[in-house]
């Protein structure tokens, strides 16, 4: 492909349903539209908002073009990393077969078997050697404080993961609420050598409401704000 490859992502990590401020889906269309994928992580137990809270997962996920897994909070740590690549993967299925039509008039699905195997082949080198913009967007309201440790263990191991890939990457950890500020979500900015952004999330006392809304719009915001500069590899473990 002609074009340097570059996806952008927010994934949305969260234990219930907003409850204050804009629409979130709407706002993860807008992003979809802008060029960013959405996709949630719903976080599944005891205390979860139910058929509410799965309802609007999904739709954020479907109006960011991305996906939605439901996950109980031992098994974060491995959905983090499968949606991640799948929703790479599945990025750039699309461009790929955009391409495919300009070019020869058609897609994917309608090659021969082996033309398609290589296709799906090509597409799994461009993920791994793709530059990632990812984005986690945190709820760390007062229903996630049981979930916190999971969580920091999570966001570690997603980093090394997102090391060893050949591609550059980017990585940037937002949190909401934001603990009474004026703002929405909260970016986690490492302050010195010796911190990492899981021991500042670690760090955290989750509280408050859950404004989903609000805290994806700044997120979708500080990412195009970001998106001009060239990806880097950066690590938060």
């Amino acid at each position: 492909m002609a074009k340097p490859i570059r996806v952008s992502q927010i994934l949305v990590v969260t234990d219930g349903c907003s409850n204050v401020g804009s629409d979130p889906i709407v706002v993860a269309k807008e992003a979809k539209r802008q060029g960013i994928i959405v996709s949630v992580i719903g976080i599944v137990d005891a205390d979860s908002k139910g058929a509410a809270g799965r309802d609007e997962a999904q739709a954020i996920a479907k109006a960011g073009g991305g996906l939605c897994r439901f996950v109980e909070v031992t098994d974060l740590s491995m959905t983090m990393q499968m949606v991640t690549r799948q929703t790479t993967q599945l990025t750039l299925h699309q461009a790929v077969n955009e391409e495919l039509r300009q070019l020869i008039g058609k897609e994917t699905a309608m090659m021969p078997p082996e033309q398609r195997q290589e296709v799906v082949s090509f597409i799994d080198d461009l993920a791994e050697e793709a530059s990632l913009s990812l984005s986690l967007l945190i709820d760390v309201s007062a229903s996630m404080t049981s979930k916190m440790n999971d969580v920091v263990a999570s966001v570690r191991e997603l980093s090394i993961g997102l090391e060893a890939r050949k591609g550059q990457f980017h990585l940037r950890v937002f949190t909401f609420p934001d603990g009474g500020s004026r703002q929405y979500a909260k970016e986690l900015i490492l302050s010195h050598h010796e911190e990492s952004l899981s021991e500042l999330i670690g760090r955290i006392k989750p509280a408050g409401n859950t404004p989903t809304g609000p805290a994806l719009s700044e997120t979708v915001v500080a990412m195009l704000a970001y998106r001009d500069d060239a990806p880097r590899r950066d690590s938060v473990v």
